[in-house]
């Protein structure tokens, strides 16, 4: 392990270096440091809103509950794109020492001019959420470093000695401000009137065309999963990708019932519930990742983490994952977090085209029963010892991975706590 511990730094460590010291990648972990508490919140009641316990949705539904936690998460998760607009956009100004309050505003704009909306009346949620992640990020790094151009090269309107920093900043902000106006309305008119239909949706239709026409087979199944993982590393929530699969592996898993109920054999091996093999504990099989952090971590803020994480995690939600340790966009996570769904896919086909585990009956389980119970539902015991199989190796191949970055976060507390002590002194 130690061997493996070295060869992994001597490869990654640099390459995390050269981006830890990138003011864009640094205000980017900052924010989601910083909007940990909604993330938190919004993980938590997507949980209670959706628990697929009967009992349970009999109690939320009938006391008026249900709507409460989906109101919450609509205006937490849901809008995640918008805080993170704000938020990074303010950081990141910060560190390339322009106004951060005029090019927050100027973000906000040029963000929202790029976004669909019904003039007076509403902006769809939809692309405030995960859909718009990517385009937030996209504006949040662009219009800073666009503002801060402008002032460099003298572009913008000078106030005379003795005019009141606010009147000063305000009009220095009038010359990019409606630059970014007129950049923005172009594109938006353009994409509006594309086949793509906005900004937002360029990525989405570009990857949803071809994976359409791939059918149902390993090869197709494997892609959806590698596209989805990918593109939440990159800040794209992979949902989008899931359902262009769902009408056909519930098609295939309504022919498996259909089969069950005749007495013959099941023609299918992908179904709905054959996703709960795959991705334990969240996109990216983050299960392990959870556990390691709460019971392995010599970082205070990981140990941490983990303790909040651990139950949502159980219940499919890695928000606080992803967005917490950071895992998006982070190299160091990144080997272990693409490779472990490619590995569970493999693994789960061959052991049901084997005959190890039987064909799965295409009962629908939802994403919210934890794993062994979603496995047993699925089919029965076999599939929740795969499960428990497929867990186990997970942890294992994101142990050297949690280390190095565990070791990191650990350094930098302790200098952090040695800097704290010598300024007391």
């Amino acid at each position: 392990m130690d061997k493996i511990m070295d060869f992994l730094q001597k490869i990654l460590n640099p390459m995390a270096d050269k981006i830890s010291s990138n003011k864009f990648m640094v205000s980017l972990g900052e924010t989601f440091q910083l909007l940990l508490p909604v993330i938190m919140i919004g993980s938590f009641v997507a949980l209670f809103a959706f628990l697929d316990v009967q009992f349970w949705q009999d109690f939320v539904l009938s006391t008026g509950l249900r709507t409460i936690f989906m109101t919450i998460q609509s205006l937490t998760l849901s809008i995640i794109a918008f805080y993170v607009l704000i938020v990074l956009s303010f950081l990141y100004s910060q560190k390339l020492e322009v106004n951060p309050i005029s090019a927050t505003i100027i973000s906000i704009m040029g963000f929202l001019i790029l976004t669909p909306h019904e003039i007076y009346t509403a902006i769809p949620m939809q692309w405030l959420g995960y859909a718009g992640l990517f385009g937030a990020m996209l504006v949040a790094g662009i219009i800073p470093q666009f503002y801060k151009l402008l002032i460099k090269k003298k572009i913008y309107v000078k106030m005379p000695a003795g005019v009141p920093k606010i009147v000063e900043d305000s009009f220095a902000s009038l010359v990019p401000c409606f630059m970014v106006l007129l950049v923005t309305i172009i594109l938006a008119t353009t994409f509006n009137n594309s086949r793509f239909e906005s900004f937002h949706n360029v990525i989405y239709t570009l990857i949803q065309t071809p994976l359409q026409g791939l059918g149902l087979s390993l090869p197709a199944y494997l892609s959806m999963q590698i596209l989805s993982t990918l593109l939440m590393f990159l800040g794209i929530h992979g949902n989008t990708i899931f359902a262009t699969f769902s009408p056909i592996t519930m098609v295939a898993g309504a022919q498996n019932l259909e089969a069950l109920a005749s007495g013959t054999d099941l023609p299918n091996i992908i179904t709905s519930s054959f996703g709960v093999f795959i991705q334990p504990g969240g996109i990216g099989a983050t299960l392990g990742l959870t556990f390691l952090l709460l019971f392995r971590s010599k970082s205070k803020r990981l140990r941490t983490l983990g303790k909040l994480a651990i139950v949502p995690a159980l219940f499919g939600i890695n928000e606080p994952l992803i967005f917490g340790i950071p895992i998006m966009l982070n190299p160091l996570l990144f080997i272990p977090y693409i490779l472990n769904p490619i590995i569970n896919t493999i693994v789960t086909y061959s052991a049901i085209a084997i005959g190890i585990v039987p064909r799965l009956s295409g009962t629908e389980v939802s994403w919210t029963v934890p794993q062994v119970l979603s496995g047993f539902l699925a089919q029965g015991w076999q599939s929740s010892v795969l499960q428990i199989v497929l867990i186990t190796s997970s942890t294992l191949i994101w142990y050297p991975f949690f280390k190095m970055v565990d070791s990191r976060i650990a350094a930098q507390e302790i200098a952090a706590e040695q800097e704290d002590s010598q300024v007391a002194v």
